[in-house]
């Protein structure tokens, strides 16, 4: 039997003779993908759902009404503004009214 060397393409090189045959080649190897974990299922609750919300519109909205600022300043200065201590503690009365 004639010693062989297998070279890098599919054919092999014979010592006794110059008759080139071909070499089976191995299938390549396709790496599988690690399997997917399951998705977890998220349950929101209404709160959640009221905070994402509430949260939302805090985003959206601007940071300073630059307007109203100024219709501040201009009444603080002239003497204007008044404090209407009945309108916040109704506000307020409201605002605890609305938390759950």
């Amino acid at each position: 039997m004639p010693d062989r060397i297998k070279g890098t393409d599919s054919l092999s090189i014979g010592t006794g003779g110059s008759r080139l045959e071909p070499v089976a080649r191995p299938a390549p190897v396709t790496p599988t993908a690690p399997a997917q974990p399951q998705a977890d299922n998220v349950h929101l609750t209404g709160s959640a759902r009221s905070m994402a919300a509430l949260a939302q519109a805090v985003f959206d909205a601007p940071e300073v009404d630059a307007g109203r600022v100024q219709d501040l300043q201009q009444s603080i200065q002239n003497g204007s503004y008044r404090i209407d201590a009945g309108r916040i503690a109704d506000r307020l009365l409201q605002l605890e009214q609305e938390l759950p």
